[in-house]
C-alpha cells in the first residue's frame, strides 16, 4: 500500500511533500500556500462529481476546512491527494444522501452558456464550433446520468491520471475491481452518448471536452485524454461482461439448456458452458476494441 501512495506522490504537481510537512507542523504561511494550491485542483474534482458550481463551492469550503483542522491526522504526506479526494467524495455522498437529491437530467440555460463559452475557441480537434457545443452538452448530460461512483472513477483515471492500483487505494477496492468498475463506467458513458446521437468514436473527444469545461481556464490547455487511459485489460473486461446483463442472460440460457437435457446427457454440459464462456470472451474483446 505504501508503494502505491509513493507513486501517487508524482501527482502532487506544485505541492511538495515539504510544504505539507510544514503545514502539519503549524506553519501558517505554509498552510495558506497549501490551501491556495490544493483548492484549484480540488474544485475541479468536486465540480466533476457534482456538476453544480454552487454545491461545489460549499463542499470545497467544507473539505478545505477539514484539511486545515485534520491535517495532523495524515500520517504520510505522500497520501495527501488520496486522503483529500476520499474526504471530498465522502462529503459529496453525504450531501446527496441526506438531502435525497435527485440528479438533474437537463441543462439549465446558465449551464449551457457556461459550457458553450468554454468550448467556443478553436481547439484544433476537427470539430466545427456547433458540433463541439452539441457534443459538450451531450457529455455533460451523459455524465449527469452516470452513477456517482462511475463518475468518480472516470475522473480519477482520465483527469487525475491515476493508475488502477492508485484508484483502488483511493476507492478502497482491489486493482482488478477498479478496472472492472472503470470498464462499466466507460461502457455506461458510451451508451449515454450513443442515445444522444454520438457514436463510439466520440468517446475520447467527449471526455476531453468535459475536461476543458470542468477545469480552470489556466489549466484547460493541458486537459488531454489519451486512448491508453481508457484501457482496462482483457481479464477485467471479461469479468465485467460476465457479470453484466448480457453475461447473466447467457449464463442463464446455458443453464436452462443444460437442465433441459435428458438424463444421462451431462456429457454435453461442459461443451455448452465452454461455448457460453467463449461467446462472452468475444463480446468482451469487442467491447475493448470498439
Amino acid at each position: 500500500m505504501d508503494n502505491i501512495y509513493r507513486r501517487m506522490a508524482t501527482t502532487l504537481q506544485n505541492i511538495s511533500p515539504a510544504l505539507i510537512h510544514e503545514a502539519k507542523l503549524g506553519n501558517k504561511d505554509s498552510m495558506n500556500r497549501l490551501v491556495e494550491l490544493a483548492s484549484e485542483r480540488l474544485y475541479a474534482y468536486i465540480y466533476r462529481l457534482t456538476l453544480d458550481q454552487t454545491i461545489t463551492q460549499d463542499i470545497l469550503q467544507e473539505t478545505i476546512l477539514f484539511m486545515i483542522q485534520s491535517i495532523n491526522q495524515l500520517e504520510h504526506v505522500d497520501h495527501f491527494w488520496g486522503w483529500l479526494f476520499r474526504t471530498a467524495m465522502g462529503k459529496v455522498q453525504h450531501y446527496y444522501r441526506d438531502l435525497q437529491r435527485r440528479k438533474a437530467v437537463e441543462l439549465s440555460e446558465e449551464e449551457q452558456r457556461y459550457i458553450h463559452n468554454r468550448v467556443s475557441a478553436d481547439f484544433n480537434d476537427g470539430l466545427t464550433e456547433l458540433l463541439r457545443k452539441e457534443l459538450s452538452d451531450a457529455v455533460f448530460m451523459a455524465m449527469k446520468r452516470l452513477k456517482l461512483k462511475y463518475r468518480n472513477i472516470l475522473i480519477l483515471r482520465c483527469f487525475e491520471n491515476m493508475d488502477y492500483a492508485q484508484i483502488g487505494a483511493v476507492m478502497n477496492c482491489s486493482e482488478l475491481r477498479s478496472r472492472v468498475m472503470f470498464f462499466r463506467a466507460k461502457t455506461s458513458l458510451r451508451r449515454q452518448l450513443a442515445m444522444q446521437g454520438f457514436g463510439k468514436y466520440y468517446l475520447l473527444i467527449a471526455l476531453a471536452l468535459f475536461g476543458i469545461v470542468t477545469t480552470s481556464a489556466k489549466a484547460a490547455s493541458s486537459a488531454t485524454i489519451t486512448a491508453s487511459s481508457l484501457e482496462v485489460g482483457v481479464t477485467a473486461s471479461l469479468i465485467a461482461t460476465i457479470t453484466s446483463k448480457i453475461g447473466i442472460t447467457a449464463t442463464a440460457a446455458a443453464t436452462a439448456i443444460a437442465l433441459a437435457l435428458p438424463t444421462g446427457s451431462f456429457i454435453y454440459i461442459i461443451p455448452i458452458a465452454c461455448f457460453a464462456v467463449l461467446i462472452l470472451f468475444f463480446v468482451s474483446l469487442i467491447n475493448i476494441y470498439s
